[in-house]
């Protein structure tokens, strides 16, 4: 039941790390780990311990051309909530090969050829750059956000609103760095924290809270690898 969740999400979601803020901080350098400070839609917190990351990879067909896109998430270890953001979208030259029956390897390999470490960062980067230019604008169209609630199997989407509200999502950093693999080797990373003020609705119409706005800072990370041991673990 739960691998139907994040077929939902249409998303290979993730993982994390502890964190802490200080009021004097700057919004950027507040969290030194992948995580999530401030309000979840329904008035609860996401938690700052044990939180897990990782990375997938998605698409999505429209009018016939393909758009690829990379998919960063983190999780509260005891299942309870995961948020993801998507990289903005790349239309791709062929149809990729998705799905259970496609080696794993394969699809890493694809997505590392077709939309590589260079262009995500480049991504990022773009929308980093235009907030920084323009304090009104917001990444709402390039940078889709999912919050899933585990233990309830429902989702708080942006998109279930009819018509749209929009709402802010702004890149405030990007980082790149190193990080060791299983293996002891080196892998490429990027962090990339995001400051939110999103209305965001249930996916069930059973749920108490139907709608509320996802508000705070989140960081999430991008390996090179697609690595999903962290968040794949159950304790």
């Amino acid at each position: 039941m739960m691998k139907n969740v994040f077929k939902i999400l249409s998303a290979l979601l993730l993982i994390i790390f502890s964190f802490s803020c200080q009021e004097n901080e700057d919004p950027e350098n507040f969290l030194n780990q992948v995580g999530f400070e401030g309000t979840l839609p329904d008035g609860s917190n996401f938690g700052i311990t044990d939180i897990r990351s990782g990375n997938g990879s998605g698409s999505i067909g429209i009018n016939g051309v393909y758009q690829g896109y990379h998919s960063l998430g983190i999780r509260t270890s005891n299942l309870e909530w995961s948020l993801s953001i998507e990289s903005p979208r790349k239309n791709f030259p062929n149809t990729p090969k998705l799905g259970e029956n496609v080696p794993r390897q394969e699809v890493i390999d694809y997505f590392n050829a077709n939309y590589p470490y260079e262009e995500v960062l480049t991504a990022f980067l773009n929308e980093k750059s235009k907030a920084d230019s323009d304090v009104s604008y917001t990444s709402y169209e390039q940078i889709r956000v999912q919050l899933a609630n585990q233990k309830k199997f429902f989702a708080y989407l942006p998109e279930a609103f009819s018509p749209l509200r929009g709402g802010k999502v702004r890149v405030l950093a990007v980082n790149e760095g190193m990080i060791k693999d299983l293996g002891g080797n080196d892998i490429r990373k990027i962090d990339v924290t995001i400051e939110f003020d999103l209305p965001m609705k249930a996916s069930d119409a059973s749920v108490e809270v139907q709608e509320g706005n996802l508000k705070g800072v989140g960081r999430f990370r991008y390996r090179e690898d697609f690595y999903q041991g962290e968040f794949e673990k159950f304790d």
